[in-house]
C-alpha cells in the first residue's frame, strides 16, 4: 500500500499507526488530519519506518510536539545515503517529504519545524507554493523555506542602489 486516507478517523490510535508504519514500509501518501489520539509515537514510527513518505496530514492531531518534527528532521537526514545510492543506478526520485500539513498543532515550536523544513528542501512556506502548511500555528510565522531565506540573502547581498 502506497497511499492511505485516514483523515477525521477520530479512533484512530499510535498502535494504529505504528502497525500501519511498520507493515506499510513503501507508504508514500498518509492523510491523519483530524486523528486527535495519535501522538509523536505515530510519527516517529512513520519516519523511522516509512522511508518513501512524501505526503503527510496531521492537521489538528493536536498531540504532535516537537519530538515528531526532530523525528522527521533526523529520518531525512539517514535517507540522504539512500538517494545517493539511487543517483548512481539512475533511479533518482527525489526523496523525502515534499507535503507536510501542520496546522492547528499548537505545541510546536519554530525551532523544530524549521529543522524539518530544511532537511527537506521540497516543503515551501514561499507564496503560490504552500507544501509546507501551518494554518492556526501563530508562533509559527518565523519558519521558512530555503526560496525566501535565499530570496532575502540575495536582497542584502545586492543593496539597493539608493541606500
Amino acid at each position: 500500500m502506497q497511499s492511505l486516507n485516514l483523515g477525521w478517523c477520530e479512533n484512530i490510535s499510535d498502535d494504529g499507526v505504528m502497525s500501519l508504519a511498520y507493515g506499510c514500509p513503501d507508504l508514500r501518501t498518509l492523510d491523519l488530519c483530524g486523528c486527535v489520539l495519535i501522538t509523536d509515537e505515530s510519527v516517529v514510527a512513520l519516519a523511522n519506518k516509512c522511508v518513501h513518505l512524501r505526503s503527510l496530514g496531521l492537521y489538528y492531531c493536536r498531540n504532535i510536539t516537537d519530538r515528531a518534527m526532530y523525528s522527521l528532521a533526523q529520518s531525512g537526514v539517514k535517507n540522504k545515503h539512500e538517494m545517493w545510492r539511487s543517483v548512481k543506478k539512475g533511479k533518482f526520485d527525489e526523496e523525502g517529504l515534499r507535503s507536510l500539513n501542520i496546522s492547528q498543532c499548537t505545541y510546536l515550536t519554530p525551532s523544530a519545524v524549521q529543522a524539518v523544513c530544511d532537511t527537506f528542501p521540497a516543503l515551501h512556506t514561499c507564496s503560490g507554493r504552500h507544501s509546507l502548511v501551518m494554518s492556526g500555528c501563530l508562533n509559527l510565522t518565523s519558519v521558512h523555506c530555503a526560496c525566501i531565506l535565499q530570496a532575502h540573502r540575495t536582497h542584502t547581498a545586492y543593496p539597493h542602489p539608493a541606500h
